[in-house]
């Protein structure tokens, strides 16, 4: 028994002091290098001793490093353009929490980026589960997030995504900070029939510009069983104050 708790604690004691990666490069992206489709989808896995990014702007790898959206990340335009590949793996495992913390060390090393934190009330979108509940299920199947678009019925499936995806998706598109107040931890698999809504989308008829957010409102509860609502908010900023934009040679 005795063997077993020493055992525990020098475990323990190892995670703790990790703070950086053991082994880490960072490249342009070849996806983003190449152009094309998919130039633009972000891939970000984590494992218990290891991250992989894939095609990440430096907000993406900061939105998830900060555990915040796209919107809450501030700086210079090109931080949301410029596009890396990111691997690195720690000397043992560590929980997602640490990931978090020594991915933060790797980007101010690399990109030699100095920021601060500020908290500022902002008008923001909270997503929570309507009175029905959610319309789509838990993914049983292994393997990366994806996006298929079926064009027989102008649909878009989503396919083992995390909610905490779609809620940066949804930042992206509304230029506004998401809140994830669902509940839901799990990775899904979701069905939007994207077709349905295409007439609302037109410029009405005398002219104009359609009203985008309350299609997209609409269609979140009629497809997904979700609810997006506005609302004002203290929310924690991530401000870039300086960053390199070739990042530190391998």
């Amino acid at each position: 028994m005795t063997g077993t708790v020493v055992t525990l604690l020098a475990l323990a004691l190892s995670c703790a002091a990790q703070t950086t990666f053991d082994v880490a490069s960072i490249h342009t992206s070849e996806l983003s290098r190449r152009g094309g489709e998919g130039r633009g989808m972000e891939v970000i896995q984590p494992s218990p001793d290891s991250l992989t990014m894939r095609n990440v702007s430096l907000k993406g790898a900061m939105r998830w490093a900060y555990h915040v959206n796209y919107a809450q990340v501030q700086g210079p335009g090109w931080l949301d353009g410029d596009r890396f590949d990111i691997s690195a793996r720690a000397a043992g495992p560590v929980t997602g929490d640490q990931l978090r913390v020594m991915l933060q060390a790797l980007l101010m090393d690399r990109f030699k980026m100095e920021v601060h934190r500020q908290t500022k009330e902002l008008q923001a979108y909270v997503l929570t589960v309507g009175k029905g509940g959610p319309k789509f299920h838990e993914s049983d199947t292994p393997g990366e997030s994806t996006i298929e678009p079926q064009k027989e019925r102008m649909a878009i499936s989503v396919l083992r995504t995390p909610i905490a995806q779609l809620t940066d998706m949804l930042s992206r598109l509304l230029q506004t900070p998401v809140v994830d107040s669902t509940g839901l931890t799990g990775r899904y698999d979701v069905t939007i029939d994207a077709g349905k809504y295409l007439e609302d989308l037109k410029p009405p008829a005398g002219g104009g510009i359609p009203d985008v957010v309350s299609v997209l409102m609409r269609g979140i509860q009629e497809e997904l069983g979700l609810k997006l609502e506005s609302k004002k908010m203290p929310l924690e900023l991530i401000i870039v104050d300086r960053a390199e934009r070739t990042p530190v040679e391998n």
